[in-house]
């Protein structure tokens, strides 16, 4: 079926090319949501089932990627509704490269080859850079040559990383499964492990956006139109998680995985103290916004380094950042058209402007610092136990949250209750536009306040 998935979405691409009104355009683009979501039903009723030796739907797959479906869809009608003064061809391009996306991302999720997975991985860059140059500015020529480089790079240095993993297969009969990787891993070389484990984990973070390798996804962001910046923070950053997740479940029996369990402790924090720096800094919203999901996969990495107990709550919390960042950014697409831009002096007096759109600016806030019912209360609880044993590193831990915490409400509170400027453009809120938020934020709540048996049996491994 994963074949057929792809054949759809190869063709749709290619009636996409050859056509040359907008809204057959986006058409083509709907009718390749409608099959994503056909394949989505098709996953959950073969649960587990493997096609083609290199695809399996499991319960990790199986949650990142109806994630996708859910923000793919919203994702889409903000950008049908909120991209303006483009021509057929940049509509065309914006278009393909959103299904070519999709596909690759989808792909990478249910992988369960390592080699797979780095090749769906590579793939996703050039669609990236389609979308990251949608605007045709000098800007974002730059940041688009930049988010090759930079990402090229770090994929390279996550497949010198996978080499190191074959060699830890190179006397067995196995090939690049991760289920093969798993009954090799225990008499494995330490040495290649941990060659193979730092180098994926550094070629990773470009997808990921944590240290070292988060600049890219920061520019990529500030030019990317903003609905496709949710695209971003969310399916794509969810796709560095799970290929690392991965790599680092299959380090559980071996003995490297407490010395594992330390890299990402430090990757962690150098992340979150990296956020609380610039966040302090940015003048702009999209880059304030991405500098928070900078902060959230630190957070995730932390969650991560406390062990088997916490990978459970890294997958939650990572779920649950997708739901609120994609709100967040969906807003901010109907901000940028009010006042033309994104810069933070800009922006003031949204409540008299929209006071439903300024809830749901409000909500995202709430969400983003973990106030209780935030989903992200649980996770962020979790790992405060957690690190509570050192008290040094939980004290530290405490301090930068509160640092990132003080400034996102006082330049996000700025937009809603500040200043309104002179002259923002007339506006009328797009009841369906708020709906998709409202729907995202309403999720995250549940989740929240509630976590059904049937979700925690698929998050817990």
């Amino acid at each position: 079926m994963i074949l057929v998935y792809f054949l759809c979405a190869f063709v749709i691409i290619g009636l996409i090319y050859r056509e040359t009104e907008q809204k057959k355009i986006f058409n083509l683009a709907f009718v390749f949501l409608v099959a994503q979501t056909l394949f989505l039903i098709y996953t959950v009723f073969n649960k587990n089932s493997t096609e083609t030796g290199i695809f399996t739907y499991d319960s990790l797959g199986i949650l990142f990627f109806g994630t996708l479906v859910l923000i793919s869809f919203a994702v889409f009608y903000h950008s049908k509704k909120y991209l303006d003064n483009e021509d057929a061809k940049q509509i065309k391009l914006y278009n393909m490269a959103f299904v070519s996306l999709c596909t690759s991302i989808s792909g990478a999720y249910f992988s369960n080859n390592v080699t797979a997975t780095w090749v769906l991985i590579e793939a996703t860059t050039l669609g990236s850079a389609l979308l990251i140059y949608h605007r045709r500015t000098e800007r974002a020529l730059e940041a688009a040559w930049k988010y090759v480089f930079v990402c090229s790079i770090g994929i390279l240095i996550a497949y010198l990383g996978i080499l190191f993993l074959s060699i830890v297969l190179k006397n067995q009969h196995g090939n690049m499964s991760f289920d093969s990787l798993a009954e090799a891993v225990p008499a494995a070389n330490p040495m290649y492990l941990k060659l193979a484990f730092v180098l994926v984990l550094t070629g990773y973070s470009c997808k990921m956006e944590y240290f070292p390798l988060y600049p890219i996804g920061i520019d990529a962001n500030h030019v990317t139109p903003t609905p496709m910046s949710a695209f971003f923070s969310t399916a794509m950053v969810n796709l560095g998680f799970v290929s690392i997740f991965r790599i680092y479940r299959l380090l559980l029996d071996s003995p490297v995985f407490f010395w594992a369990q330390n890299v990402m402790l430090v990757a962690g924090f150098i992340s979150l103290l990296v956020a609380a720096v610039y966040i302090a800094q940015v003048e702009h919203c999209k880059r304030l916004f991405a500098y928070s999901t900078v902060e959230n996969m630190g957070i995730a990495l932390l969650i991560l380094s406390t062990g088997k107990t916490g990978m459970a709550y890294a997958v939650f919390h990572v779920l649950m950042h997708s739901l609120v960042k994609s709100a967040a950014f969906l807003q901010l697409s109907v901000i940028g058209k009010i006042y033309g831009g994104y810069k933070l002096e800009n922006l003031g007096g949204y409540w008299q402007i929209s006071p439903k759109g300024s809830l749901v600016l409000i909500l995202c806030l709430l969400g983003l610092t973990a106030i209780p019912p935030s989903a992200l209360f649980i996770s962020e609880m979790y790992v405060f136990a957690a690190l509570s044993k050192n008290i040094a590193v939980l004290i530290l831990l405490i301090s930068v949250i509160c640092i990132i915490l003080y400034f996102l409400c006082s330049k996000l509170l700025k937009i809603v209750y500040g200043e309104k400027p002179e002259s923002p453009v007339s506006f009328k809120d797009d009841k369906t536009a708020l709906r998709i938020q409202f729907v995202l934020l309403a999720i995250f709540f549940f989740f929240g306040m509630y976590q059904p048996q049937w979700l925690m049996n698929l998050i817990e491994f």
